[in-house]
């Protein structure tokens, strides 16, 4: 049995730079030197969104980024 995945989706329009994610979930999130905002690391854009898998193991990070993101604009 693998490693299960989750998908996320960030809508990178609307981010404000605050970076909570980037500092809740390194491994996932870094902010852009060029425009302040976050982007998800091995995100793929979609439409609006950026969307990404990660690995189980990163879930309780990315959920406690997605809690703290006062644009409410993380998805799992």
């Amino acid at each position: 049995m693998g490693i299960k995945k989750i998908i996320m989706c960030h809508k990178r329009s609307s981010c404000i730079g605050c970076g909570s994610c980037a500092f809740l979930a390194p491994k996932n999130w870094k902010m852009n030197d060029e425009d302040g905002k976050a982007d998800l690391i091995g995100g793929v854009e979609k439409g609006d969104n950026i969307v990404g898998i990660i690995d189980e193991v990163d879930l309780e990070a990315n959920k406690k980024a997605s809690e703290a993101c006062p644009m409410n604009i993380i998805k799992l």
